[in-house]
C-alpha cells in the first residue's frame, strides 16, 4: 500500500526545488499581506482597500513596469498567468483566414483555449518545428511567415525542460509584421531578466507565485499599444467601462487595465507589489549559476534520465527513473525532505506526451535557492536511484539457464 509523498511540517524542507510550482515568499511579502487583511479585519474591505489606493491604482503597476522595462499603462491585473493569457488571446478576432503558431512547448491550458476558439472561429493551428538540439526552428519561421499568420504564441521557459528561447531574434521575425507575438513567461519572470524596451512583444503574461515570490492567485498581462489596439476584451464592467446617455458603451480607460474586473484579490495583490519591488534585485548570475549547478549534478547520477533540450536552459529538470515510476521518486524524494513535484506529461503534451513521457519529477530552482539546497537535493536524488538499483540488483538474480534464454530472447 502506498502511503504518498510525506509533507513535513518541523522542521520544513531541507531542499526546496519547487518554485516552477510556487516560491516562498520573503517576510516583507507575507508581512505586507497580514498588514492589509489586519485593516481589513478592523475596518472593513471596502475601506482598506481605500485606504491602500496608492498601491492598488499607481505603485503594483509602476513595480512590473519597472521590473520588465515597459510602460505602466501596458499592465493589466490578473489572478494568474492562465487568466491573463486567456482573457488578453480571447480578445483577438480571429477568423478562418487567419494562423496561429504554437511551439511544441506550449503549456496545455493554453492550447485548449485555442483549439476551443478554433471550433468557433475556423483559424489554423501549425506548430513551429524544432531543430534537432531543440530550439525553435528560426530559418523554418522565416520561410514560412507571411501576414496570414496572426499569432505567434511562445513559451519563453517551458514547465517541463527549462528550455529558453530567446526572444530578441523573434521580436526581429515579427517587426513589420501583422503577427502578433505572444510570450508566456509564466516560468521565466523572476528567473530571468526580461527587458521589453529592448525586446519588444506584444503580449507577455506571467504569474507571482512562481519565481517572482509572490502570494498565489496574481498574476498580469503586459500588452502593446498595438495588441490592445486589435482586441476588445469579452468580459467588462463598471471598473473599467460605462453606459452613454445614449445606450452606447464607451471606456473609461485606454490603457491595459481596461481587461481587468475590478474584483481582485486586494490582500494578494498588495504582497505582490512587495515581491515584485525585490524581484528588480535578483542576482541573475548567482540564479544562472544555480541553474547549472542543478543540471551538471543530476546529469551525473546512475539511472536518471534528465528531460531537458535546447541550447539554452534555465532553472527547471524534469527527471525520471529506470526503474522507479515517476510518483515513486516523487514519493521518496519528498521522504527526504526535498520538496520537488510530480507533473503530468499531458500538461505539456506536444512535449512529454509526444515523447513517452507521461509523468515525471520536477526540480526547480528559484531567486531564494541555496548551493546547499541542491547540494542536498541531488544527493538525496543519488541515494535513492542508487537503493532502486541495489534493490532490484538483489532481487532478480537470475540462473544460469533464465540468463541464456533472457539473452537468446533479446536477440
Amino acid at each position: 500500500m502506498s502511503t504518498g509523498p510525506h509533507i513535513p511540517r518541523t522542521p520544513l524542507w531541507n531542499s526546496y526545488l519547487n518554485t516552477a510550482g510556487s516560491g516562498l515568499q520573503s517576510a516583507q511579502t507575507r508581512q505586507a499581506v497580514a498588514g492589509f487583511l489586519a485593516l481589513e479585519a478592523s475596518v472593513g474591505s471596502y475601506f482598506a482597500e481605500r485606504s491602500y489606493a496608492d498601491v492598488l491604482n499607481d505603485r503594483v503597476y509602476q513595480a512590473v513596469s519597472e521590473l520588465f522595462h515597459c510602460s505602466a499603462d501596458d499592465v493589466a491585473m490578473s489572478d494568474s498567468a492562465t487568466r491573463a493569457w486567456h482573457c488578453a488571446v480571447s480578445a483577438l478576432t480571429l477568423t478562418e483566414r487567419d494562423t496561429v503558431w504554437t511551439t511544441p512547448y506550449e503549456w496545455a491550458g493554453n492550447l485548449l483555449l485555442l483549439r476551443n476558439a478554433q471550433k468557433k472561429a475556423g483559424f489554423a493551428i501549425e506548430e513551429v518545428p524544432l531543430t534537432p538540439a531543440g530550439d525553435l526552428d528560426l530559418d523554418w519561421c522565416h520561410r514560412r511567415l507571411t501576414d496570414d499568420v496572426a499569432l505567434f504564441s511562445v513559451t519563453h521557459v517551458p514547465s517541463c525542460t527549462g528550455t529558453v528561447t530567446p526572444l530578441a531574434p523573434l521580436a526581429d521575425l515579427v517587426r513589420g509584421r501583422r503577427t502578433l507575438l505572444a510570450v508566456d513567461a509564466c516560468q521565466s519572470a523572476g528567473l530571468l531578466p526580461i527587458d521589453l524596451a529592448a525586446t519588444p512583444v506584444d503580449l507577455l503574461t506571467a504569474t507571482g507565485k512562481k519565481a517572482l515570490l509572490g502570494p498565489r492567485g496574481t498574476g498580469f498581462a503586459v500588452m502593446s499599444e498595438r495588441f490592445r489596439a486589435v482586441a476588445e476584451p469579452a468580459s467588462v464592467d463598471v471598473h473599467t467601462h460605462a453606459f452613454a446617455e445614449d445606450d452606447g458603451i464607451r471606456r473609461l480607460t485606454g490603457t491595459a487595465r481596461r481587461f481587468e474586473l475590478g474584483e481582485k484579490a486586494v490582500p494578494s495583490v498588495v504582497g505582490l507589489d512587495t515581491a515584485l519591488r525585490q524581484a528588480r534585485h535578483n542576482d541573475w548570475g548567482r540564479i544562472a549559476d544555480l541553474s547549472r549547478m542543478l543540471l551538471e549534478r543530476v546529469r551525473q547520477i546512475p539511472g536518471i534520465r534528465v528531460h531537458t533540450t535546447g541550447t539554452h536552459h534555465a532553472g527547471i529538470l524534469c527527471v525520471t527513473h529506470e526503474r522507479l515510476s515517476a510518483e515513486e521518486l516523487w514519493s521518496q524524494l519528498c521522504w527526504a525532505s526535498v520538496a520537488c513535484w510530480l507533473i503530468d506529461g499531458a500538461h505539456t503534451p506536444h512535449y512529454l506526451l509526444r515523447g513517452g513521457v507521461p509523468a515525471a519529477v520536477r526540480l526547480a530552482v528559484g531567486p531564494r535557492t541555496t548551493c546547499e539546497e541542491i547540494d542536498y537535493g541531488a544527493s538525496a536524488l543519488e541515494e535513492i536511484s542508487r537503493r532502486a538499483t541495489a534493490t532490484t540488483a538483489t532481487t532478480a538474480v537470475p540462473t544460469v539457464a533464465t540468463t541464456a534464454t533472457a539473452t537468446t530472447g533479446a536477440v
